[in-house]
């Protein structure tokens, strides 16, 4: 089954044609299942089994379980096992919708602004989302014009898709991942609750901004190219200004209603789970049936507003116990868009591109540090401190999920048929890119900060530095 990957990988055009059509013809014979409803519960409930044992084995390992399911994905796909009548698009859209609400309740702007951090903390997930997708933007797009010129990648794809997928992959990650963070953060002793509030803010706003700073990009990307222009400039500006309007209003609409119907007609604690997953979808419908887009910006926006109303009128007790509830419920939406991403992609495709997710990794890595000591300096984050937020830069399951719904965001908002307008084999390219990215930086990170964090801050000296701190 293996001995066909060397040809793939090979950089020359007409192995790498052979290499895919062999593998295509290979798919195509193994047979695919199709799923009843009570085989699709089943296969759904041991997905999650099988997560809660891949997340034993990646503690032990000092690595996300989720890692696992996102490869048993990839090669499930590879072996020609598929799910034909399975909801995976349905359920990749609960998943989301899920992670972005959590990430909006994660929003807490009464600590920072006890540390004055807030304006800092803010400047940093607006103005340095907007300046690293600014570099990002120009560094993707020279590596892939060198990657696709010396390399062999990216045959036969007009110049002006190389820059749509450079739009892409930078939308996907300019998204800070609090699951990502969360998992090492929780492996370092003393860790500074500073470092944590900040990305709070950071995994709370860079959502929103990079899909609106994407949207702009792809416009600009329209009127350079005005042949793949199938409406009106106005009616799409129109269309796109409208969905931006009613995701956002629907989401301070139901996000205050939220926390009014949490206040007076839930009388236990579990009915606070329910409540707000019910409140989630039905604000992703609503943002959805009037405008075709907008539902995963409402789950976002409503997160945040249920955030800052909500805290002002419960006690710490309700709020904490309304986070680890949302936060099981999101773990296991990880699973399942991990494994989900990664049966969707082409195996001897995502292998292939992986060269170019390392290079998308360095450009991270690259631009964090700028951005961190931009927006920091002069504030009262400790050195060290800043040194921390300089290294991390968490991506994770959005970012994933991002880029594997542009081609439906760039069809449904902006009329662009990827499909029909690039070559099939390099249908994938930019989805490997930023998941092939998203797994290097979660295994780099996972293994590197809380040995960077011991050698920076120290366990004894953090303790005594952030007492006196607050």
């Amino acid at each position: 089954m293996l001995t066909f990957i060397p040809t793939l990988l090979s950089l020359e055009e007409p192995m790498e044609a052979v290499g895919i059509e062999a593998t295509e013809a290979m798919i195509e014979k193994l047979p695919s299942l199709d799923f009843s409803f009570s085989s699709a519960l089943l296969s759904l409930s041991l997905l999650i089994l099988v997560s809660i044992v891949f997340d034993k084995l990646g503690l032990k390992l000092g690595i996300p379980g989720s890692i696992f399911l996102f490869f048993i994905g990839l090669f499930s796909h590879l072996s020609g096992f598929s799910f034909e009548t399975f909801p995976l698009e349905e359920l990749h859209v609960v998943a989301l919708c899920i992670l972005l609400f959590f990430s909006g309740l994660s929003f807490d702007r009464t600590i920072l602004k006890r540390n004055k951090l807030l304006v800092n903390s803010i400047s940093l997930a607006v103005f340095g989302t907007v300046l690293s997708m600014g570099f990002w933007l120009i560094y993707l797009r020279i590596g892939f014009g060198v990657f696709q010129k010396y390399f062999g990648y990216l045959q036969n794809v007009p110049p002006a898709f190389v820059s749509l997928f450079a739009v892409t992959v930078v939308f996907s990650i300019a998204v800070q991942d609090w699951n990502s963070f969360v998992f090492v953060s929780k492996r370092i002793k003393n860790f500074r609750t500073v470092i944590s509030n900040i990305f709070k803010i950071e995994t709370a706003i860079s959502a929103s901004i990079s899909v609106a700073i994407a949207e702009i990009f792809v416009l600009v990307w329209l009127r350079l190219n005005p042949k793949y222009l199938e409406v009106g400039e106005l009616k799409l500006f129109s269309s796109i200004s409208q969905g931006v309007l009613i995701g956002s209003l629907t989401g301070i609409v139901l996000g205050y209603l939220l926390t009014l119907t949490i206040r007076h007609i839930v009388t236990t604690k579990p009915q606070l789970v329910l409540t707000a997953v019910s409140f989630t979808f039905l604000g992703y419908v609503v943002s959805f049936s009037i405008t075709n887009q907008g539902g995963f910006l409402c789950a976002l926006v409503m997160g945040i507003v249920t955030s800052i109303t909500y805290r002002q009128a419960s006690t710490e007790d309700e709020i904490e116990f309304l986070s680890e509830e949302l936060e099981s419920l999101n773990i296991a939406s990880e699973a399942i868009l991990f494994f989900a991403i990664g049966l969707g992609l082409e195996t001897s495709s995502f292998f292939a591109n992986l060269p170019l997710a390392f290079y998308a990794w360095i450009g991270i890595i690259i631009i964090r540090p700028v951005t961190v000591n931009l927006f920091f300096r002069g504030s009262n984050v400790q050195p060290e401190e800043r040194r921390i937020l300089s290294l991390w830069s968490p991506k994770g399951a959005i970012s994933m999920a991002l880029v594997v719904t542009a081609p439906v965001l760039l069809e449904e908002s902006f009329g662009i048929e990827l499909y029909e307008l690039i070559p099939k084999t390099s249908l994938f390219f930019a989805s490997d890119v930023v998941c092939g990215a998203v797994i290097i930086s979660m295994l780099v990170k996972s293994l590197m900060i809380p040995r960077l964090h011991s050698l920076i801050i120290g366990s004894p000296q953090s303790t005594h530095q952030e007492a006196g701190s607050n």
